[in-house]
Formats: C-alpha cells, structure tokens, sequence
C-alpha cells in the first residue's frame, strides 16, 4: 500500500493540508520579547488571497493622516476594543480600511501576540484566506490608507528581496523589498513567520540574513 504524498507548495497554499500545517506551525513561533509586556492589545489581519491566479499576500500603505506609522506597509488591522476578540477586531478593521467583508473572508485562526513598535501593544496576527479576491471587493477608506497592494508569494520567496536590518535596541528583524515597498518591522516578521509555517524550506528558502539593509525611520 502507498501513501500519497503531501505537498506544501505555493500553488497548494489554499489546500487544508496547507492550512493545517500553517496553523499548527505558527501558534507554535518563538516570538520576540523585551522589557515589560504591555497591557494594551491590537491585532491584524494577515489576508492571503490569489490575484492573476497567483498566491499572494494583501498589504496596506498607511495614509500620511493617521497619527502612528503613516506612510508605511501594514496589514489591515487596529487595537483591540473591551468585549472584542482578535479575530472579530481583525475582521471588522479589514472592513472598515479596506471595504472587505467578513463574509468573504475564511479565518484559519490567530497566531500568538507580539510585542508591537516600541513595546506599545501586543499585536496579534489573524490568518484569513479569500481565494478568489476580485477588485470589487475592496473600497479604500482614504482616511486611513492611502493604496492597497498584493505581493505575489513566489515573489517574498525569492532571496533577492530579502534582507535584515538592526534596529537600536538590537533587535535584528527581515525585511522585504519588493519594487518600490520596503515591508519592514512587525509585518515583515509576520510575513516572514507566515512563510515558514506554511511552506517548506525548499521553497522559501529563506535567506534575509545575508543583506543588510538601513531602514530610515
């Protein structure tokens, strides 16, 4: 008798097999810590989507009007409100930047907190799938976001947009460059943990480490 064999490739990335090993990986993170964990809670949703039939990860870019990170690549997502979970945060911050809809959104389930910029918040990521995302089904809240993008995961595979860089207190965190986004900090630590647990190291080979980048901020 002969047992098929599981593959974890990025075109396979929506199979339950693919979900499970992501879930089971990614709860399972050594995460970074340093000082005082802090009281106040965030979290993001991290979509995973397929644009031009291809795999892809949904970022956002922070419009200049917003008070904290404005102008850079995130994730849709804010802090978390008394009587809210993560995931219905995440669900609802998604909707309200980005106009899209729970309904359209298969949750695969939450990652463990990490602290966020400055130790100011635990941010919880929250994995959720839209395979089939089409254009209608984002509406930009300007307010918010200034621009909407999708990066192709074969493409945050490739070690030539990868890098690292050090910041102050030491911590060395990944960095993907991608044409003209640099998608640093926690969510370049969330796409990167992201990409270990749910594919194998042949096919992210994973290779940050050997590029220095200077990150201005």
């Amino acid at each position: 008798m002969t047992t098929a064999r599981i593959t974890y490739g990025i075109q396979n990335i929506f199979s339950t097999a693919s979900r499970e090993r992501c879930m089971n990986n990614f709860k399972r993170l050594t995460t970074p810590r340093y000082g005082k964990l802090p009281s106040d809670r965030a979290c993001v949703l991290v979509p995973v989507c397929k644009v031009l039939n291809k795999p892809s990860l949904l970022f956002t870019v922070r419009c200049n009007k917003v008070r904290n990170n404005s102008g850079e690549v995130s994730f849709p997502g804010g802090p978390v409100n008394k009587g809210d979970s993560p995931i219905q945060t995440a669900l609802k911050e998604a909707y309200q930047q980005i106009g899209l809809r729970p309904e359209r959104i298969d949750v695969w389930g939450a990652g463990p907190p990490l602290p966020g910029r400055n130790n100011n918040a635990m941010v919880t990521p929250i994995i959720g799938a839209i395979p089939n995302l089409m254009p209608e089904d984002l509406s930009i809240n300007i307010d918010a976001i200034s621009e909407v993008f999708s990066v192709p995961i074969e493409m945050l595979c490739e070690p030539k947009n990868q890098y690292y860089t050090q910041f102050s207190n030491g911590f060395i965190l990944p960095v993907f460059v991608i044409e003209e986004y640099k998608i640093w900090g926690i969510t370049a630590f969330i796409t990167h943990s992201f990409l270990t647990s749910v594919l194998t190291k042949d096919v992210y080979k994973n290779e940050w480490m050997k590029k220095k980048i200077v990150i201005d901020k």
